[in-house]
């Protein structure tokens, strides 16, 4: 899969993150880590999930909160981890 310098990179630190935290990440906490605008973090995030890199999952308001809008959060894919593996060598 071809993917430009910036497109690994970020792909690298997300899955890092991904792996200390053990779960899920908010693209405006990606954002907050890499020091990148919160739009930037969630474009790269919506085009890595376009080729397959990573998965979105919307999060429903618990029950007993107030109604608002879903939460979206990120998971790397199988594809992601074999990927960087790669690289890697």
């Amino acid at each position: 899969m071809d993917l430009t310098g910036r497109q690994r990179e970020f792909l690298s630190s997300f899955l890092n993150m991904y792996r200390a935290s053990s779960g899920p990440l908010h693209y405006s906490d990606v954002a907050a880590h890499m020091g990148i605008s919160k739009i930037t973090a969630y474009d790269m995030l919506k085009l890595l999930e376009e080729r397959g890199l990573v998965r979105a999952e919307y999060l429903l308001p618990e029950r007993g909160q107030r109604p608002g809008r879903s939460t979206i959060v990120f998971h790397p894919t199988p594809e992601a981890r074999a990927l960087v593996a790669e690289l890697a060598g």
